[in-house]
Protein backbone atom coordinates (compact mmCIF):
# COMPACT_ATOMS: atom_id res chain seq x y z
CA UNK A 1 0.00 0.00 0.00
CA UNK A 2 2.72 2.45 0.99
CA UNK A 3 4.85 1.56 -2.04
CA UNK A 4 1.94 2.31 -4.34
CA UNK A 5 1.26 5.56 -2.48
CA UNK A 6 4.95 6.46 -2.75
CA UNK A 7 4.95 5.90 -6.52
CA UNK A 8 1.72 7.88 -6.88
CA UNK A 9 3.10 10.81 -4.89
CA UNK A 10 6.33 10.69 -6.91
CA UNK A 11 4.48 10.82 -10.21
CA UNK A 12 2.19 13.58 -8.96
CA UNK A 13 5.17 15.63 -7.76
CA UNK A 14 7.07 15.06 -11.02
CA UNK A 15 4.00 15.92 -13.10
CA UNK A 16 3.39 19.11 -11.13
CA UNK A 17 7.02 20.16 -11.46
CA UNK A 18 7.07 19.17 -15.14
CA UNK A 19 3.98 21.26 -15.88
CA UNK A 20 5.48 24.16 -13.96
CA UNK A 21 8.76 23.95 -15.87
CA UNK A 22 6.90 23.62 -19.18
CA UNK A 23 4.73 26.62 -18.36
CA UNK A 24 7.71 28.75 -17.34
CA UNK A 25 9.64 27.67 -20.44
CA UNK A 26 6.76 28.44 -22.83
CA UNK A 27 6.03 31.82 -21.27
CA UNK A 28 9.73 32.71 -21.21
CA UNK A 29 10.18 31.63 -24.82
CA UNK A 30 7.19 33.66 -26.00
CA UNK A 31 8.38 36.72 -24.09
CA UNK A 32 11.88 36.42 -25.54
CA UNK A 33 10.47 35.92 -29.02
CA UNK A 34 8.22 38.95 -28.62
CA UNK A 35 11.15 40.98 -27.31
CA UNK A 36 13.29 40.02 -30.33
CA UNK A 37 10.46 40.93 -32.71
CA UNK A 38 9.93 44.25 -30.95
CA UNK A 39 13.66 45.03 -31.10
CA UNK A 40 13.72 44.15 -34.80
CA UNK A 41 10.66 46.27 -35.53
CA UNK A 42 12.18 49.24 -33.73
CA UNK A 43 15.44 48.88 -35.67
CA UNK A 44 13.52 48.80 -38.97
CA UNK A 45 11.51 51.90 -37.99
CA UNK A 46 14.74 53.71 -37.06
CA UNK A 47 16.28 52.76 -40.41
CA UNK A 48 13.14 53.98 -42.23
CA UNK A 49 13.40 57.30 -40.42
CA UNK A 50 17.07 57.63 -41.47
CA UNK A 51 16.22 56.89 -45.10
CA UNK A 52 13.28 59.29 -45.06
CA UNK A 53 15.63 61.98 -43.80
CA UNK A 54 17.84 61.37 -46.87
CA UNK A 55 14.80 61.46 -49.23
CA UNK A 56 15.47 58.12 -50.91
CA UNK A 57 14.06 58.03 -54.46
CA UNK A 58 12.31 55.07 -55.97
CA UNK A 59 15.28 54.11 -58.10
CA UNK A 60 18.68 55.33 -59.14
CA UNK A 61 18.81 57.97 -61.89
CA UNK A 62 18.75 56.12 -65.18
CA UNK A 63 20.68 58.79 -67.14
CA UNK A 64 19.95 59.90 -70.77
CA UNK A 65 18.88 57.36 -73.41
CA UNK A 66 21.86 56.55 -75.64
CA UNK A 67 19.50 55.94 -78.60
CA UNK A 68 18.24 59.53 -78.56
CA UNK A 69 20.85 61.24 -80.73
CA UNK A 70 19.98 64.32 -82.83
CA UNK A 71 18.62 63.24 -86.22
CA UNK A 72 19.33 66.70 -87.69
CA UNK A 73 23.07 66.48 -86.96
CA UNK A 74 25.41 65.64 -89.79
CA UNK A 75 26.91 62.22 -90.00
CA UNK A 76 30.18 63.83 -89.13
CA UNK A 77 28.81 64.81 -85.63
CA UNK A 78 27.56 61.27 -84.66
CA UNK A 79 30.73 60.21 -82.89
CA UNK A 80 30.96 63.39 -80.81
CA UNK A 81 27.24 63.20 -79.76
CA UNK A 82 27.64 59.59 -78.67
CA UNK A 83 30.61 60.56 -76.57
CA UNK A 84 28.70 63.23 -74.75
CA UNK A 85 25.83 60.79 -73.93
CA UNK A 86 28.26 58.21 -72.55
CA UNK A 87 29.91 60.86 -70.41
CA UNK A 88 26.49 61.90 -69.07
CA UNK A 89 25.63 58.25 -68.24
CA UNK A 90 28.90 57.76 -66.37
CA UNK A 91 28.32 60.88 -64.31
CA UNK A 92 24.75 59.80 -63.48
CA UNK A 93 25.94 56.32 -62.42
CA UNK A 94 28.67 57.83 -60.23
CA UNK A 95 26.17 60.18 -58.58
CA UNK A 96 23.73 57.30 -57.96
CA UNK A 97 26.52 55.17 -56.50
CA UNK A 98 27.54 57.99 -54.16
CA UNK A 99 23.93 58.42 -53.03
CA UNK A 100 23.61 54.66 -52.33
CA UNK A 101 26.83 54.71 -50.31
CA UNK A 102 25.52 57.65 -48.28
CA UNK A 103 22.22 55.88 -47.59
CA UNK A 104 23.86 52.59 -46.64
CA UNK A 105 26.22 54.41 -44.27
CA UNK A 106 23.18 55.89 -42.47
CA UNK A 107 21.69 52.50 -41.53
CA UNK A 108 23.19 49.49 -39.68
CA UNK A 109 25.09 46.96 -41.74
CA UNK A 110 22.62 44.15 -40.95
CA UNK A 111 19.72 46.13 -42.45
CA UNK A 112 19.01 46.34 -46.19
CA UNK A 113 16.41 48.07 -48.32
CA UNK A 114 14.96 47.57 -51.77
CA UNK A 115 12.64 49.64 -53.91
CA UNK A 116 10.08 47.92 -56.10
CA UNK A 117 7.11 48.72 -58.27
CA UNK A 118 3.45 47.73 -57.85
CA UNK A 119 4.07 44.56 -59.85
CA UNK A 120 6.92 43.51 -57.60
CA UNK A 121 9.71 44.51 -60.00
CA UNK A 122 12.83 45.44 -58.04
CA UNK A 123 14.00 48.95 -58.94
CA UNK A 124 16.83 49.30 -56.43
CA UNK A 125 18.74 46.81 -54.24
CA UNK A 126 21.93 48.51 -53.03
CA UNK A 127 23.08 45.63 -50.79
CA UNK A 128 22.33 43.03 -53.43
CA UNK A 129 20.17 40.88 -51.13
CA UNK A 130 18.81 37.75 -52.79
CA UNK A 131 15.03 37.99 -52.49
CA UNK A 132 14.31 35.02 -54.72
CA UNK A 133 10.97 33.41 -53.89
CA UNK A 134 9.58 36.58 -52.27
CA UNK A 135 6.28 37.89 -53.68
CA UNK A 136 6.84 41.65 -53.31
CA UNK A 137 3.62 42.49 -55.17
CA UNK A 138 1.62 40.58 -52.56
CA UNK A 139 3.36 42.48 -49.76
CA UNK A 140 2.43 45.79 -51.39
CA UNK A 141 -1.22 44.72 -51.34
CA UNK A 142 -1.12 43.95 -47.62
CA UNK A 143 -0.07 47.42 -46.44
CA UNK A 144 -3.54 48.28 -45.16
CA UNK A 145 -3.38 45.37 -42.71
CA UNK A 146 0.17 45.14 -41.41
CA UNK A 147 3.36 47.02 -42.42
CA UNK A 148 5.64 44.37 -40.87
CA UNK A 149 5.99 41.00 -42.53
CA UNK A 150 7.91 37.82 -41.95
CA UNK A 151 8.77 36.35 -45.33
CA UNK A 152 10.57 33.21 -46.39
CA UNK A 153 13.00 33.48 -49.27
CA UNK A 154 14.88 30.79 -51.13
CA UNK A 155 17.98 31.24 -48.98
CA UNK A 156 16.79 32.85 -45.74
CA UNK A 157 13.89 34.32 -43.76
CA UNK A 158 13.50 38.08 -43.43
CA UNK A 159 11.61 40.61 -41.38
CA UNK A 160 10.39 43.44 -43.67
CA UNK A 161 8.88 46.87 -43.15
CA UNK A 162 7.04 47.81 -46.35
CA UNK A 163 6.02 51.45 -46.95
CA UNK A 164 4.68 53.27 -50.04
CA UNK A 165 6.66 56.11 -51.66
CA UNK A 166 5.33 59.31 -53.20
CA UNK A 167 6.07 58.27 -56.78
CA UNK A 168 3.81 55.20 -56.53
CA UNK A 169 6.58 52.72 -55.82
CA UNK A 170 7.30 50.87 -52.58
CA UNK A 171 10.22 50.46 -50.28
CA UNK A 172 10.98 47.35 -48.18
CA UNK A 173 13.45 47.66 -45.29
CA UNK A 174 14.47 44.34 -43.85
CA UNK A 175 16.75 42.25 -41.64
CA UNK A 176 17.70 38.62 -41.88
CA UNK A 177 16.17 36.39 -39.23
CA UNK A 178 19.09 33.98 -39.23
CA UNK A 179 20.63 35.32 -36.01
CA UNK A 180 17.28 35.61 -34.20
CA UNK A 181 16.34 32.08 -35.25
CA UNK A 182 19.69 30.82 -34.00
CA UNK A 183 19.09 32.49 -30.64
CA UNK A 184 15.59 31.07 -30.37
CA UNK A 185 16.83 27.62 -31.39
CA UNK A 186 19.45 27.76 -28.64
CA UNK A 187 16.83 28.79 -26.12
CA UNK A 188 14.54 25.93 -27.20
CA UNK A 189 17.41 23.48 -26.82
CA UNK A 190 18.31 24.82 -23.39
CA UNK A 191 14.69 24.72 -22.21
CA UNK A 192 14.13 21.22 -23.59
CA UNK A 193 17.32 19.71 -22.17
CA UNK A 194 16.90 21.59 -18.89
CA UNK A 195 13.27 20.49 -18.65
CA UNK A 196 14.15 16.83 -19.22
CA UNK A 197 16.94 17.00 -16.65
CA UNK A 198 14.63 18.77 -14.21
CA UNK A 199 11.94 16.14 -14.76
CA UNK A 200 14.43 13.32 -14.19
CA UNK A 201 15.71 15.01 -11.03
CA UNK A 202 12.13 15.54 -9.86
CA UNK A 203 11.47 11.81 -10.20
CA UNK A 204 14.45 10.97 -8.02
CA UNK A 205 13.86 13.69 -5.43
CA UNK A 206 10.12 13.08 -5.52
CA UNK A 207 10.64 9.40 -4.74
CA UNK A 208 12.94 10.36 -1.87
CA UNK A 209 10.61 13.06 -0.53
CA UNK A 210 7.61 10.74 -0.78
CA UNK A 211 9.52 8.19 1.28
CA UNK A 212 10.41 10.83 3.86
CA UNK A 213 6.79 12.04 3.94
CA UNK A 214 5.20 8.62 4.20
CA UNK A 215 7.77 7.30 6.69
CA UNK A 216 6.26 8.92 9.81
CA UNK A 217 2.75 8.07 8.61
CA UNK A 218 3.75 4.46 8.07
CA UNK A 219 5.39 4.23 11.46
CA UNK A 220 2.38 5.90 13.07
CA UNK A 221 -0.05 3.47 11.45
CA UNK A 222 2.11 0.50 12.37
CA UNK A 223 2.34 1.80 15.93
CA UNK A 224 -1.41 2.32 16.03
CA UNK A 225 -2.02 -1.16 14.63
CA UNK A 226 0.31 -2.65 17.24
CA UNK A 227 -1.33 -0.55 19.95
CA UNK A 228 -4.80 -1.79 19.00
CA UNK A 229 -3.55 -5.37 18.86
CA UNK A 230 -1.86 -5.09 22.26
CA UNK A 231 -4.86 -3.34 23.80
CA UNK A 232 -7.16 -6.05 22.51
CA UNK A 233 -4.92 -8.70 24.00
CA UNK A 234 -4.69 -6.90 27.35
CA UNK A 235 -8.46 -6.45 27.50
CA UNK A 236 -9.13 -10.04 26.49
CA UNK A 237 -7.21 -11.55 29.40
CA UNK A 238 -9.09 -9.95 32.32
CA UNK A 239 -12.38 -10.31 30.47
CA UNK A 240 -11.75 -14.00 29.96
CA UNK A 241 -10.85 -14.51 33.60
CA UNK A 242 -13.85 -12.49 34.80
CA UNK A 243 -16.16 -14.33 32.44
CA UNK A 244 -14.91 -17.74 33.57
CA UNK A 245 -15.32 -16.91 37.25
CA UNK A 246 -18.72 -15.37 36.63
CA UNK A 247 -19.79 -18.56 34.84
CA UNK A 248 -18.62 -20.54 37.85
CA UNK A 249 -20.76 -18.36 40.11
CA UNK A 250 -23.81 -18.91 37.90
CA UNK A 251 -23.43 -22.68 37.89
CA UNK A 252 -24.89 -22.90 41.39
CA UNK A 253 -27.33 -20.05 42.05
CA UNK A 254 -28.20 -21.56 45.46
CA UNK A 255 -24.63 -21.34 46.74
CA UNK A 256 -23.79 -18.66 49.28
CA UNK A 257 -21.36 -15.85 48.63
CA UNK A 258 -19.08 -17.20 51.35
CA UNK A 259 -18.73 -20.51 49.55
CA UNK A 260 -17.86 -18.86 46.23
CA UNK A 261 -15.77 -16.01 47.64
CA UNK A 262 -12.68 -16.88 45.56
CA UNK A 263 -14.59 -16.56 42.27
CA UNK A 264 -16.19 -13.28 43.39
CA UNK A 265 -12.83 -11.83 44.39
CA UNK A 266 -11.32 -12.89 41.06
CA UNK A 267 -14.08 -11.08 39.18
CA UNK A 268 -13.58 -7.95 41.31
CA UNK A 269 -9.80 -8.00 40.79
CA UNK A 270 -10.10 -8.36 37.03
CA UNK A 271 -12.64 -5.55 36.90
CA UNK A 272 -10.23 -3.35 38.86
CA UNK A 273 -7.50 -4.29 36.39
CA UNK A 274 -9.82 -3.41 33.50
CA UNK A 275 -10.62 -0.04 35.08
CA UNK A 276 -6.92 0.79 35.40
CA UNK A 277 -6.19 -0.37 31.86
CA UNK A 278 -9.07 1.61 30.35
CA UNK A 279 -7.97 4.70 32.26
CA UNK A 280 -4.42 4.36 30.96
CA UNK A 281 -5.64 3.79 27.42
CA UNK A 282 -7.82 6.90 27.65
CA UNK A 283 -4.87 8.97 28.88
CA UNK A 284 -2.63 7.85 26.00
CA UNK A 285 -5.40 8.30 23.43
CA UNK A 286 -5.98 11.88 24.55
CA UNK A 287 -2.24 12.51 24.47
CA UNK A 288 -2.02 11.20 20.90
CA UNK A 289 -4.88 13.45 19.85
CA UNK A 290 -3.28 16.49 21.52
CA UNK A 291 -6.13 16.70 24.03
CA UNK A 292 -4.01 15.96 27.09
CA UNK A 293 -4.16 19.61 28.11
CA UNK A 294 -1.93 20.59 31.02
CA UNK A 295 -2.89 23.15 33.65
CA UNK A 296 0.51 24.73 34.20
CA UNK A 297 1.23 26.60 37.39
CA UNK A 298 4.26 27.24 39.63
CA UNK A 299 4.56 24.48 42.23
CA UNK A 300 7.07 23.06 44.71
CA UNK A 301 8.17 19.84 43.04
CA UNK A 302 10.14 18.71 46.09
CA UNK A 303 7.07 19.01 48.32
CA UNK A 304 5.00 17.10 45.74
CA UNK A 305 7.52 14.23 45.74
CA UNK A 306 7.51 14.15 49.56
CA UNK A 307 3.73 13.92 49.52
CA UNK A 308 3.70 10.98 47.08
CA UNK A 309 6.38 9.07 49.01
CA UNK A 310 4.46 9.59 52.28
CA UNK A 311 1.22 8.33 50.71
CA UNK A 312 2.93 5.24 49.27
CA UNK A 313 4.62 4.32 52.52
CA UNK A 314 1.81 1.89 53.34
CA UNK A 315 2.36 0.03 50.05
CA UNK A 316 6.08 -0.17 50.79
CA UNK A 317 5.31 -1.71 54.16
CA UNK A 318 3.05 -4.30 52.57
CA UNK A 319 5.75 -5.21 50.03
CA UNK A 320 8.38 -5.20 52.79
CA UNK A 321 10.53 -2.62 51.00
CA UNK A 322 12.38 0.23 52.69
CA UNK A 323 11.24 3.48 51.03
CA UNK A 324 13.44 6.54 51.66
CA UNK A 325 13.11 10.08 50.32
CA UNK A 326 15.54 12.98 50.10
CA UNK A 327 14.22 16.24 48.63
CA UNK A 328 14.52 19.99 48.90
CA UNK A 329 12.24 22.82 47.73
CA UNK A 330 12.37 23.20 43.91
CA UNK A 331 9.92 25.33 41.98
CA UNK A 332 8.81 24.15 38.55
CA UNK A 333 5.98 25.16 36.28
CA UNK A 334 3.76 22.17 35.68
CA UNK A 335 0.45 20.37 36.02
CA UNK A 336 0.21 19.16 39.62
CA UNK A 337 -2.04 16.18 38.84
CA UNK A 338 0.10 14.95 35.97
CA UNK A 339 3.40 15.40 37.81
CA UNK A 340 1.96 13.54 40.80
CA UNK A 341 0.92 10.75 38.42
CA UNK A 342 4.47 10.64 37.04
CA UNK A 343 6.02 10.30 40.51
CA UNK A 344 3.46 7.63 41.50
CA UNK A 345 4.25 5.61 38.37
CA UNK A 346 8.00 5.60 39.03
CA UNK A 347 7.77 4.91 42.76
CA UNK A 348 5.15 2.19 42.27
CA UNK A 349 7.27 0.58 39.56
CA UNK A 350 10.37 0.55 41.78
CA UNK A 351 8.45 -0.84 44.77
CA UNK A 352 7.07 -3.70 42.69
CA UNK A 353 10.43 -4.76 41.30
CA UNK A 354 12.61 -4.13 44.32
CA UNK A 355 13.81 -7.24 46.10
CA UNK A 356 11.94 -8.24 49.23
CA UNK A 357 13.52 -6.45 52.17
CA UNK A 358 15.33 -4.23 49.67
CA UNK A 359 15.49 -0.47 49.33
CA UNK A 360 13.94 2.21 47.11
CA UNK A 361 15.59 5.62 47.21
CA UNK A 362 13.79 8.75 45.92
CA UNK A 363 15.80 11.94 45.45
CA UNK A 364 14.74 15.33 44.16
CA UNK A 365 17.26 18.10 43.50
CA UNK A 366 17.86 21.09 41.23
CA UNK A 367 20.66 23.26 39.86
CA UNK A 368 18.77 26.48 39.12
CA UNK A 369 17.92 25.59 35.52
CA UNK A 370 16.31 22.19 35.91
CA UNK A 371 14.84 19.88 38.50
CA UNK A 372 15.93 16.25 38.64
CA UNK A 373 14.00 13.37 40.13
CA UNK A 374 15.67 9.97 40.55
CA UNK A 375 13.98 6.78 41.77
CA UNK A 376 16.34 3.86 42.42
CA UNK A 377 15.75 0.27 43.50
CA UNK A 378 18.05 -2.67 44.18
CA UNK A 379 16.03 -5.20 42.21
CA UNK A 380 17.01 -7.58 39.40
CA UNK A 381 17.73 -4.77 36.94
CA UNK A 382 16.91 -4.48 33.26
CA UNK A 383 18.95 -5.82 30.34
CA UNK A 384 20.42 -3.45 27.76
CA UNK A 385 18.07 -4.81 25.07
CA UNK A 386 14.99 -4.29 27.24
CA UNK A 387 16.07 -0.76 28.12
CA UNK A 388 15.63 0.20 24.44
CA UNK A 389 11.93 -0.63 24.63
CA UNK A 390 11.08 -0.01 28.26
CA UNK A 391 9.06 3.16 27.51
CA UNK A 392 7.06 1.59 24.66
CA UNK A 393 3.39 0.86 25.20
CA UNK A 394 2.57 -2.63 26.50
CA UNK A 395 6.23 -3.61 26.48
CA UNK A 396 7.17 -5.94 29.30
CA UNK A 397 10.55 -7.45 29.93
CA UNK A 398 8.74 -10.13 31.94
CA UNK A 399 5.10 -10.17 30.87
CA UNK A 400 3.84 -12.75 33.32
CA UNK A 401 5.60 -11.09 36.26
CA UNK A 402 4.21 -7.70 35.32
CA UNK A 403 0.66 -8.97 35.05
CA UNK A 404 0.92 -10.77 38.36
CA UNK A 405 1.86 -7.47 39.97
CA UNK A 406 -1.14 -5.70 38.46
CA UNK A 407 0.74 -3.82 35.77
CA UNK A 408 -0.71 -2.92 32.38
CA UNK A 409 2.52 -2.16 30.52
CA UNK A 410 1.41 1.44 29.99
CA UNK A 411 2.72 3.18 33.11
CA UNK A 412 6.19 4.07 31.83
CA UNK A 413 4.75 5.12 28.45
CA UNK A 414 2.43 7.53 30.29
CA UNK A 415 5.34 8.71 32.42
CA UNK A 416 7.39 9.48 29.32
CA UNK A 417 4.53 11.49 27.84
CA UNK A 418 4.08 13.50 31.03
CA UNK A 419 7.81 14.32 31.22
CA UNK A 420 8.01 15.34 27.56
CA UNK A 421 4.76 17.34 27.77
CA UNK A 422 6.46 19.45 30.46
CA UNK A 423 9.51 20.02 28.24
CA UNK A 424 11.58 17.45 30.10
CA UNK A 425 12.84 13.94 29.47
CA UNK A 426 13.00 10.59 31.21
CA UNK A 427 15.76 7.99 31.11
CA UNK A 428 16.68 4.66 32.67
CA UNK A 429 20.00 3.37 33.99
CA UNK A 430 20.28 -0.26 34.90
CA UNK A 431 22.53 -3.30 35.07
CA UNK A 432 21.20 -6.85 35.42
CA UNK A 433 21.49 -7.81 39.08
CA UNK A 434 22.50 -4.29 40.13
CA UNK A 435 19.16 -2.48 40.35
CA UNK A 436 17.53 0.25 38.27
CA UNK A 437 17.41 4.03 38.40
CA UNK A 438 14.85 6.18 36.56
CA UNK A 439 15.72 9.85 36.10
CA UNK A 440 13.37 12.69 35.17
CA UNK A 441 14.71 16.12 34.25
CA UNK A 442 12.30 19.05 34.10
CA UNK A 443 12.98 22.72 33.30
CA UNK A 444 12.59 25.09 36.26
Amino acid sequence: MFQRARVTLTLAYAAALGLTLAGVAIVSYLLIQDDLNSEMNESLRAAAAQLDALAVPASSSPGPDPTRASTDADDDDDDSGRGRVEDSEDKAEDASHDEDEERLAAIPSDIFYVSFGPTGTILSNPRGVDLGGVDLAHLAGELDHEPFHRIRGDDADYRLLVTPLEDGTFRAIGRSLRLAEHQLSTIRTVFTVGGLIGFAVSLVTGFWLAGRTLGPIRRSLESQRQFVSDASHELRTPLTVAKANNAALLEDPEASIESRLDEAEAVALELDHLAVLVGDLTTLARADEGRGNLLLEPLDFGALVDEVVRDMGALADVLKVNLACETRPITVRGDRARLRQLVVILVDNSLKYASEGGNVQVRCSGDGSRAELSVSDDGAGISAEDQKHIFERFYRADAERTRSKGGTGLGLAIGKWIAEAHGGRISVESQPGAGTTFRVRLPQ
